[in-house]
């Protein structure tokens, strides 16, 4: 049994592009150190300042109330419905996703060039000292924009691409920045103070409004990065046993004082649990969430805690309530947000769970990717190449979405069916064998292999805990890989 815990569309391209581009410039007339001189004095150091800001974002028609924290080419951009926000996090290279627990894993692998060129834009980076050292700014002469004259300089650095902005002559700040091709245009329009800082309050993207600031201020606190619940450790950490019955990894745990059963499972996005254990413990509700699974309903949100797992303790957190989970034996899914924050090594054949593992011996490393907080890896069924979440939750050896399936049934003949039940309803599991599948440098075959009528999978389908328990496994969220040797 798995499923996955979907957050609301988050902004697309453009509303993100805007987003991690915002803030403000300066410029002026003769030659270009005079004019960069008079970029600094009108706007002040914003590549310094950590800037915090309330704003009404407009993404698809819809409005959107959206909390912001940047600080040089960082941004944390939340969307927060009451007391739950999820979003995104920039670091100045490399773009994540963030959860309503805060936990945040990226979004790809590759760089984002366009998004830190906005960001050194946004951030005045150009204007900072020692810009030169990796970056260049060209001067591009004059342009006329709706008839009126601005001064042009094009920016890039090693890891951006250029952009071109428009900087008013009088104002010395920046009203335009297009890209070279022309296909993206952010205006910015109605400055203001914000302490020693000019700031616009509204921004259009090819000519239309695309969000109006409430409220902006420059803070004196730090600015870290976005993390999940982070836990502590009592003593060393010894195996903490699972459930030797089980094809799934469940072990004893505690939340709140109360003792019950925890499942491990990749294939969840957070933290979720019981609504008998919600009851229980009388837990505060704090919102509503859609879940996915063989099915689909809205459910509510508590908050809860500690949790305690072997030797580590997890502060309070937000758990998705779910009605049809203490039918299968556990009251607490601990996913994305239990296993960014540690590394977690899952040993099947010795029926163990290790927080904080050292370092496995003769490992196949498998780069992770992350779709909805669900970790996925590149793997070769027979001769094609998918890409499969890695799902502890999820009984099965190898389970294709079927949407996929249907598109290349000579995969596999279907030589039985099986009843399945999940988060949310209930399906038919059809079941084959393929004569050979490979992941990293580790090559199998025969292998079962399924599809389920009604999964709605991650990636292409699921890597199940029973193709897992051919290795032990460790997981490392935060270097984004997977490790696996061979029991056999």
């Amino acid at each position: 049994m798995s499923f996955s815990l979907r957050p609301r569309e988050f902004a697309g391209r453009i509303g993100l592009l805007f987003m991690l581009g915002l803030t403000v410039l300066g410029a002026a007339p003769d030659d270009t150190a005079h004019l960069l001189d008079r970029m600094r004095a009108a706007a002040g150091p914003i590549w310094e300042a950590h800037i915090v800001s309330l704003s009404r974002l407009t993404i698809n028609g819809q409005a959107t109330v959206v909390f912001s924290d940047s600080e040089g080419l960082r941004i944390a951009v939340r969307h927060c419905t009451g007391a739950l926000c999820d979003g995104s996090y920039f670091d100045g290279s490399h773009l994540f996703s963030t959860n309503i627990n805060g936990t945040a894993l990226p979004k790809s692998s590759r760089a984002e060039p366009y998004l830190r060129s906005l960001r050194l834009v946004a951030s005045l980076g150009f204007l900072a000292p020692g810009f030169a050292a990796h970056g260049r700014i060209t001067d591009d002469g004059s342009a006329t924009v709706g008839g009126k004259r601005y001064r042009t300089l094009i920016l890039a650095d090693a890891d951006s691409i250029p952009l071109r902005i428009f900087i008013d002559p009088l104002s010395a700040l920046i009203h335009y920045v297009r890209d070279l091709n022309g296909d993206d245009e952010f205006e910015y329009r109605d400055y203001r103070r914000v302490g020693s800082l000019m700031m616009p309050y509204e921004v259009l993207h090819n000519g239309r409004v695309l969000e109006r600031y409430d409220n902006r201020a420059r803070v004196a606190s730090a600015f870290p990065a976005p993390h999940g619940p982070l836990p502590t450790f009592a003593g060393r950490s010894d195996p903490v046993p699972t459930d030797p019955k089980a094809v799934t990894p469940i072990v004893d745990c505690n939340i709140a004082g109360i003792a019950v059963r925890c499942l491990l499972d990749t294939g969840n996005s957070g933290l979720s649990m019981s609504s008998e254990l919600a009851a229980e413990l009388g837990a505060t509700v704090v919102g509503t969430y859609q879940v996915l699974g063989l099915g689909g309903y809205s459910t509510q949100v508590v908050r809860a805690g500690p949790l305690k797992v072997g030797n580590a303790t997890y502060p309070d957190a937000y758990y998705v309530v779910l009605n049809d989970l203490r039918r299968y034996g556990y009251d607490v899914v601990l996913g994305a947000d239990f296993l960014a924050t540690t590394t977690v090594e899952l040993d099947t054949n010795a029926h163990s769970v290790l927080l904080d593992p050292p370092p496995a011996s003769g490992a196949i490393t498998v780069p992770l990717a992350f779709e909805d907080f669900v970790p996925v890896v590149s793997v070769q069924l027979g001769t094609l190449g998918v890409q499969l979440a890695v799902d502890t939750g999820d009984e099965s050896n190898i389970n294709l979405a079927y949407e996929f399936y249907a598109k290349h049934p000579g995969l596999f003949n279907a030589t039985q069916r099986r009843q399945v039940s999940g988060i949310g309803g209930s399906s038919v599991e059809m079941i084959g064998e393929i004569p050979q599948v490979t992941i990293g440098e580790y090559r199998t075959g025969p292998q079962l292999i399924g599809t389920t009528q009604t999964l709605q999978g991650t990636a292409f389908g699921h890597l199940g805990a029973a193709f897992l328990q051919q290795f032990k496994v460790q997981f490392d969220y935060a270097a984004a890989q997977l490790y696996l040797v061979p029991e056999r």
